[in-house]
């Protein structure tokens, strides 16, 4: 009798063990999250990282939430959406098949704000590894619903805080149709405050009143000075909630489009460059809480209108820029940009011009003389 029970508890205690949790590490680049299928651990994000910055990569809706110096490890992307009816919006994230919201009966059917892109799980097609010094990974994600793919290829120099991405968007449909994509660049404080002043070269916009009218350009603004209910308001900083959305385009015999956000108190500078063949607007965003900045948007990409499909195929151009992208059946179209970080001095006055000259990312500052900061460029 004594053995019998000894051997029931003995059953027991192993039972009880195999249920408990297991506290499962993965030793990979990758952090991991558990599926709500079962309970195999997933990967969910990728790091990419050299000698002078980390890039962190979700895999669960594509966004880089992460982008810092190893000497400064101050995130400027360190936002994510608090509207829990929202996709899990975070940092640098993708608004693609659209920019803005669905039509009333796209959202019947359970289209998303900003397309379907956050929602779904890009598979990881190469992990981060060095080749002809550059350390390279690749990820892709396709639309059920709209019906087309994106496949991201990032490349990062082994010596210098910047980096490269190419993305390929393919047509899965036997038909073509139109789409937006728009590269949502969201900074958040501490990085952000009002004192963080933003620089770009674009040569015009106007307001988005995101009300459905076919005429929002009719008032254009010029940067860096606008006029709004008759004062002056200063578009490189944020210190006030007007223009909730803007858009700008750029000069057509510019080749490259750029933007930058600097914060001299935090001594840095986080920047974009891009083909304005491949990117011909940007957008920008502001959202206060009780007058203090809680995110700012540096949006570009292929619209500068804030609306539904219905509207955009209405207005077809603005500014004779299109506002939407057109990819036939089973089409493949590549578009890329680069981002950078840059230690600045307290006392750094902005920037005046990026140049693209032998291999090189010049960027000039509103000083004189300039100090230069310089970065290869791919």
């Amino acid at each position: 009798m004594k053995k019998n029970l000894a051997g029931i508890l003995i059953l027991f205690i192993l039972v009880m063990s195999s249920c408990q949790p297991r506290n499962t590490r993965m030793t990979s680049q990758a952090e991991t999250s558990k599926s709500p299928q079962n309970d195999t651990l997933i990967k969910s994000f990728m790091k990419i990282e050299n000698s002078k910055a980390v890039l962190e990569v979700n895999l669960n809706g594509g966004s880089l939430p992460d982008f810092h110096l190893k000497e400064l490890p101050l995130n400027p992307l360190d936002w994510r959406i608090k509207d829990s009816t929202m996709p899990d919006f975070m940092g640098h994230f993708v608004c693609f098949d659209r920019w803005g919201p669905p039509s009333e009966g796209e959202k019947a059917n359970g289209f998303k704000h900003h397309g379907e892109v956050n929602t779904v799980t890009w598979t990881s097609l190469a992990e981060p590894r060095t080749i002809n010094g550059m350390i390279t990974c690749s990820m892709m994600c396709s639309l059920p619903m709209g019906g087309l793919q994106l496949t991201r290829k990032i490349e990062m120099p082994e010596d210098e805080p910047v980096f490269f991405v190419t993305e390929e968007i393919k047509n899965l449909n036997k038909y073509g149709r139109m789409f937006n994509i728009v590269q949502h660049v969201t900074i958040a404080p501490p990085f952000l405050d009002r004192s963080t002043l933003f620089d770009n070269n674009a040569e015009k916009g106007f307001e988005d009143k995101e009300d459905g009218s076919l005429n929002q350009e009719e008032i254009v603004l010029r940067w860096p000075v606008a006029v709004h209910n008759g004062e002056k308001v200063s578009l490189r900083q944020f210190l006030n909630d007007w223009p909730r959305v803007s858009s700008f385009v750029y000069n057509q015999d510019d080749k490259y489009g750029w933007v930058t956000a600097c914060n001299a108190g935090k001594n840095l500078m986080l920047g974009y460059i891009w083909e304005i063949e491949d990117y011909p607007w940007i957008n920008f965003w502001r959202s206060m809480e009780n007058d203090v900045p809680v995110a700012f948007g540096m949006e570009f990409g292929t619209t500068g209108l804030h609306e539904p499909f219905t509207v955009v195929a209405k207005k077809g151009k603005i500014f004779e820029r299109n506002i939407y992208d057109f990819i036939d059946a089973s089409k493949v179209i590549t578009k890329s940009y680069a981002a950078f970080l840059a230690k600045i001095p307290e006392d750094y006055k902005g920037v005046d011009k990026i140049e693209i000259s032998n291999s090189l990312i010049i960027i000039k500052e509103k000083n004189i003389p300039s100090r230069d900061i310089i970065y290869h460029f791919k």
